[in-house]
């Protein structure tokens, strides 16, 4: 009965993250366009190295144009510092074994280093694979012009790659702005119904779970703040047709981000809400956000809660106004709201404040160093460069914790099983009967929607990327068809040998469990609102507004590990599996106290 009620839970699981949403299908396609579009110059151009930057494809992050090409640029910049660093190296050292190695470690001690310390970790994590890449290169004892070669191939075919994806988001994610803009305040609507109506039934550990969920994603969306939404409306006006969009859109705009910032403190509540009137209030609210997010004609219920808490009678009185603007004959003002939040320009910070103080970077990056100079030594010693996978295994699944590490490699390892046996099925079946540019693309095309479907999950997203990779290194060795299927075999040898090493470095030798690293959460988030407190005593001022916006980003940025630390804290092993898991829920509820008291001393700040 129980093995029953398993499966039936993990098929229910399964499906829950493979179901369809809005958005969904369109990105899927936006990745195989791309995919498809660089393949074919690839091909045509004879861009060696495509196999390897088509996977990193799935590593980018496309919410909207802008935010994707800042990580297309941070993808390439680090494979170019990569091939920069590792050419340069072996010209001073002359390439000698014992000097590669040492240059193998030292890269990977500064790119985990910096993981770590950073703000822009995908950065380090593309320079320390690169640089491995290249490096690992002199290993196969070619001659110099035919490696130099592949480096700067490589290069190539992934700026190639990353050309396209952005291409086609500029293309395809810019092009209708009105709808664009409608999409986006549907979706903070839906944030604000899915938040307040799971406040006003937390009470099962489920629906616990649900408001810490949807409390994250009010977060998101609260620290974006309104510049995105007002760079739409611009954009509207700039096309020339602003009577698209209904009067009044500055006001909704600035209203609801003030919403959303005001219900962040809501859900740090020890007991959310605390009496049946802020319930009422709380499904009010959801009631409204949902009335407007499906267009109904009266969005505001008739029947309004007698009595709830100020703060909360004050977002019901918004959002009725809100409601109240979509009509023609509203009185509200269809100019700037009076109250907008407009967002100070953010600081630009390499590094974490602690960087250099604490030393859990330093640790991180020994652990993850040892773990990959252990897999180095023990590839090149049985002399089989076709694992080299575990290095890369250790690269991008070394997290912090234990738990989060063994999420992430066990998503890694069913990727790659499952990528690898659409390969060797290619491979093997069809690739035989395989003579052009549009039957690879149509070979092609299918496994990259499935692997952008795959991706846009919200827990098993990583499995998809690994589909892609375990795929492409194994189906595209070059511009004919593959004909061995080793490469699967061997990725997956490598990458279990990767997660054996990493579980005796990260869990036996040198643990860290999910707890220690809710704990560095922990004191972070409480360092940030002390912080915030002695701001609250400062005049207002440019540099308050920048320390303020600092603390906020440093306060989001956070919240998200945690909510990742919560799902990979049930990876745990061992004895005190159970324990772990306790003593992890106990400092999550600390973390929500400090970030009750962070977010509390920030809307005071941003109301001033």
């Amino acid at each position: 009965m129980r093995s029953r009620t398993s499966r039936n839970r993990f098929a229910a699981t399964i499906r829950r993250e493979l179901a369809p949403y809005p958005g969904r299908l369109t990105g899927s396609l936006r990745d195989t366009l791309g995919i498809v579009m660089a393949l074919t110059l690839a091909m045509t151009w004879r861009v060696p190295g495509i196999s390897l930057a088509l996977a990193l494809l799935f590593l980018m992050q496309r919410e909207r144009p802008g935010l994707t090409l800042r990580v297309a640029v941070q993808i390439f910049l680090g494979a170019l510092l990569a091939c920069i660093a590792s050419l340069f190296w072996v010209q001073i050292t002359d390439g000698t074994e014992i000097m590669r190695f040492v240059g193998v470690v030292c890269g990977v001690f500064v790119a985990a280093f910096l993981m770590a310390a950073s703000t822009n970790p995908l950065f380090w994590t593309i320079f320390g694979f690169y640089g491995f890449v290249d490096l690992a290169g002199w290993d196969a004892h070619r001659t110099a012009n035919a490696i130099v070669s592949a480096s700067l191939s490589n290069v190539a075919s992934l700026g190639l790659v990353v050309l396209c994806a952005v291409a086609v988001e500029y293309a395809f994610g810019t092009r209708h702005p009105v709808e664009d803009l409608d999409r986006e305040l549907k979706k903070r609507l839906k944030a604000l119904e899915l938040f307040f109506a799971a406040l006003s039934r937390s009470e099962s550990v489920s629906q616990r779970d649900e408001l810490r969920s949807a409390r994250q994603l009010l977060i998101q969306f609260a620290h974006a703040g309104d510049s995105y939404l007002n760079q739409l409306y611009d954009r509207v006006k700039d096309s020339g047709e602003p009577t698209q969009i209904s009067l009044g859109i500055r006001y909704r705009i600035a209203l609801l981000t003030h919403v959303l910032q005001r219900s962040v403190p809501l859900g740090f509540r020890r007991v959310s809400p605390p009496t049946e009137d802020d319930r009422d209030s709380c499904r009010y609210i959801a009631e409204i956000c949902r009335n407007l997010h499906e267009q109904r004609a009266h969005a505001t219920p008739r029947a309004q809660p007698a009595r709830s808490s100020v703060l909360l009678g004050e977002i019901q009185l918004e959002m009725i106004r809100y409601a109240q603007s979509l009509h023609p004959d509203s009185v509200t003002p269809q100019f700037e709201y009076a109250r907008a939040t407009k967002n100070p320009p953010k600081p630009f910070t390499h590094l974490l404040p602690d960087a250099f103080t604490s030393p859990a970077a330093a640790f991180y990056a020994l652990k993850l160093t040892l773990a990959a100079t252990l897999c180095y030594i023990l590839y090149n010693a049985i002399a089989w460069p076709g694992i080299l996978t575990c290095v890369v295994t250790v690269l991008f699944t070394g997290l912090s914790s234990t738990g989060a590490m063994r999420q992430k490699q066990f998503y890694r390892f069913v990727g790659a099983a499952i990528g690898g046996s659409l390969a060797i099925a290619t491979v093997s079946l069809l690739f035989p009967n395989t003579d052009s540019i549009t039957a690879l693309i149509l070979i092609v095309a299918p496994v990259a929607f499935i692997s952008g479907w795959v991706l846009r999950s919200r827990q098993i997203g990583y499995v998809g990327v690994q589909i892609g990779f375990a795929f492409f290194l194994t189906a595209l060795p070059g511009f004919s068809a593959a004909t061995q299927i080793a490469p699967a075999r061997d990725r997956v040898i490598g990458i279990g040998l990767g997660i054996l090493v990493m579980w005796f470095i990260f869990d036996q030798l040198w643990p860290t469990r999910t707890s220690d690293a809710l704990i560095a959460i922990y004191g972070r988030i409480h360092q940030a609102a002390s912080q915030i407190e002695e701001l609250l005593l400062q005049p207002a001022s440019g540099e308050r507004q920048r320390t303020f916006a600092r603390l906020r980003s440093i306060v989001s940025e956070e919240l998200s590990n945690m909510q990742q630390l919560d799902s990979a804290a049930h990876f745990e092993g061992g004895r005190h599996r159970k324990q772990e898991l306790r003593r992890s829920r106990r400092i999550m509820q600390e973390i929500e106290e400090q970030s009750a008291r962070f977010y509390s001393a920030a809307l005071r700040i941003s109301e001033v």
